[in-house]
């Protein structure tokens, strides 16, 4: 009698899970951390009819100051204009004819402007953000994990460069709003000290207007983009200085103020080679009125922005630094000085700056955010989120403070907030590929797979034409599969696959090929799936997963294949000796080669990493009673029954050793509690072996 001719081979069906992408986002990468700056800038300008009446008005009077030969009587009256709307088109054309009047001393022939009054108003402006990168996917298995962990970085690396670029156009339109506002606070300054000191003597008075004149002119020429024309006034100013008192002060404010100019100027400018000229003579100026008027905060934040720009991140911290510390008001000073002190991983000073540019500025939405960012690098999640909520509170178009809360939801496990969030995200921006598939991501943490494969195809929809994405296009192959999809998903893994070479990154490139592998592995197509599988090796040549799958594949062949087999989950024991499956795998292998000792140390280690697993326990009572050591068989069998009393194999099993072990009582014991329990079960075996028991007595 032959009792112990069978046993269980624990596979891999914890492991032959079809694995997606974890996908999650994080500032910065291998180089300077550039922090995303998302800008929503809403300029209003409300033309009422009453001020349409008021600009017609002030046009005709400066008609008619021209007509009278009262040239700076017309100049001051534009210069209102102009004040009110730098921009105002008929305000400039008729400044130009008036200072070509006069400089023709009063020939007002070729002077004529038509002035067309503008009646549609202000457009208004919003620049809202766009991408950025992916959120975590759900871990369905230890393996579904690493990989996943393993494409999220690639997924970061293929999109952080063309955020950082949106960012910093969007951080150019800040700079220049905030500049804008600035430069306002500074002219009225300067105005009141020019006016108390003009009030000293006529020639001082003189003095100061030929050089506002020529500032005056140079900001007009920038205005309508003539830069050589502001050089020349600018230059032209220059010279005027120094006036007769009131020195180095106002020298000093003069440099200043044509340094700002021409730093908004460079903000704004189309060309390179425009913008390098503008900024390179800013923080000229700047410099030279630093040195005129070293507490010129206005001018320490052009060169603190100059070397932000070069990286020089240690002159810009120092130049920044002295600029809030002489003008303390500044939101736009503290939140660039918040921004290098990230940059430098300062991010204690960083949550400093950032807070109180947002106390100065209650609705600088920015502040919150890169305040929430900074908090996470501080391990406060908690108040990250407050931020993130305050900035799209004040503005509720702030597309990358939703897309940062989603992300931040899903990663603590918050998904029905996640989802909301990227919904959100989606609302404003329909055409976000990487909210798209981060969304399908959450949905598939949450097993919402219908939701999951719409988000996924949506954004494999968006893709440009004749352009493959196999990070999606695997994804998706993913939540088919689990959707028992079979023929779909098995169609994307292999378009995954088809494109994997678009991946530069190994370990994303051979997860993606494992991937295919996998799903043909699962549908039965053993010879492409053990192609694949080596292709996997060829890619990583450590990759245990593909080790242990390797090695049940041959051990499932007719007639096994155990050597090799072996060879395969002995290299994956030797990276990883605490890994179930391959000490699960030795043990089966072994015990198919009648190795009893070694089976037995494999499955013992199997079941140190999982207590609980009864197949691995049955394995090992079997390999004890297959090695003749059925005292530690009936131990084990024991075990097996006390944890579930309905294990009826164990019952069947444990009957056998009893029986070996010429105890027949207990044997028939256990078999006839099995026909009591269970009549159907292994009937003819039961069956057969009481009769024996009985024959024998």
């Amino acid at each position: 009698m032959s009792a112990f001719n069978e046993f269980k081979h624990f596979g891999t069906a914890g492991l032959k899970t079809a694995l997606s992408t974890k996908q999650k986002i994080a500032i910065g990468g291998g180089i300077a951390v550039v922090l995303v700056l998302v800008i929503c800038l809403c300029v209003r300008g409300c033309s009422s009819s009453s001020g349409n009446k008021e600009r017609q008005n002030v046009i005709s009077l400066v008609r008619m100051y021209m007509d009278k030969g009262e040239y700076d009587r017309a100049m001051d009256k534009l210069d209102e204009l102009l004040i009110k709307n730098p921009n105002d088109k008929d305000a400039l054309s008729l400044m130009d004819a008036v200072i070509a009047a006069k400089e023709n001393g009063g020939n007002t022939q070729n002077t004529n402007v038509k002035v067309e009054v503008d009646t549609q108003g202000l457009t208004d402006v919003v620049q809202s953000s766009i991408e950025s990168m992916k959120s975590e996917l759900a871990k369905t298995s230890e393996a579904a994990e690493e990989n996943r962990r393993a494409m999220t970085d690639l997924l970061k690396k293929q999109q952080e460069q063309a955020e950082i670029e949106k960012s910093q156009r969007e951080e150019q339109l800040l700079q220049q709003k905030a500049a804008e506002e600035q430069r306002k606070k500074e002219e009225t300054a300067r105005k009141a000290a020019e006016e108390a000191l003009a009030r000293k003597n006529e020639q001082l008075k003189k003095e100061i207007a030929a050089v506002n004149d020529e500032i005056q002119q140079g900001k007009t020429a920038l205005n309508s983009g003539n830069i050589n024309s502001a050089f020349d006034h600018f230059s032209k100013a220059e010279k005027n200085l120094p006036v007769s008192d009131g020195e180095p002060s106002f020298s000093g404010s003069k440099y200043s103020e044509m340094a700002s100019l021409l730093y908004d100027a460079a903000q704004g400018a189309a060309m390179d080679s425009d913008r390098s000229r503008l900024n390179s003579t800013a923080v000229t100026y700047a410099e030279s009125a630093i040195a005129k008027e070293p507490k010129d905060s206005a001018s320490h934040y052009i060169l603190g922005m100059n070397a932000l720009s070069n990286k020089n991140y240690q002159k810009s911290l120092d130049e920044l630094t002295k600029a809030v510390s002489y003008d303390n008001q500044n939101s736009m000073y503290y939140y660039n000085l918040g921004r290098v002190q990230y940059m430098m991983k300062k991010y204690t000073e960083a949550k400093a700056s950032f807070n109180t540019a947002s106390q100065l500025n209650a609705n600088f939405a920015q502040s919150h955010y890169n305040l929430a960012l900074t908090n996470l690098k501080l391990n406060d999640q908690k108040s990250a989120l407050a931020e993130l909520r305050r900035a799209r509170d004040i503005d509720p178009r702030y597309e990358r403070a939703y897309l940062e809360e989603a992300r931040l939801l899903s990663r603590s496990g918050d998904y029905a907030g996640s989802i909301s969030a990227y919904q959100n995200v989606i609302k404003i921006n329909s055409v976000n590929r990487a909210a798209l598939q981060e969304l399908g991501s959450v949905y598939y943490q949450a097993k919402k797979l219908p939701e999951a494969e719409d988000s996924f195809r949506k954004s494999i929809a968006l893709l440009p034409s004749g352009t493959s994405d196999p990070l999606t296009f695997y994804n998706l192959s993913t939540v088919l599969y689990e959707e028992k999809k079979v023929d779909e998903a098995v169609s994307y893994a292999k378009r995954a696959y088809d494109s994997k070479d678009l991946l530069k990154d190994l370990n994303s490139r051979a997860n993606v090929v494992y991937n295919y592998a996998l799903i043909c592995d699962q549908t039965g197509n053993v010879d492409e799936a053990i192609a694949k599988y080596a292709e996997v090796l060829q890619i990583k040549p450590d990759h245990l997963k593909t080790e242990i799958n390797l090695g049940v594949m041959y051990m499932n062949m007719t007639p096994p294949d155990t050597d090799t087999a072996l060879s395969f989950f002995q290299k994956a024991y030797s990276q990883d000796k605490n890994n179930f499956e391959a000490n699960n795998n030795l043990g089966s292998a072994y015990l198919q080669k009648k190795d009893y000792k070694n089976a037995v140390l494999y499955f013992q280690n199997a079941l140190k990493i999982d207590p609980k697993n009864k197949t691995v326990r049955s394995n090992l009572a079997q390999t004890f009673a297959g090695d003749g050591q059925y005292d530690n068989a009936k131990t084990t069998y024991l075990e097996i029954i006390r944890l579930d009393n309905t294990e009826w194999d164990a019952y069947v099993e444990l009957g056998k050793v009893c029986m070996a072990l010429k105890d027949s009582e207990s044997a028939e014991k256990y078999l006839v509690y099995v026909q009591a329990k269970n009549p159907s079960y292994r009937k003819s075996e039961v069956d057969s072996l009481l009769s024996s028991i009985k024959g024998g007595l």
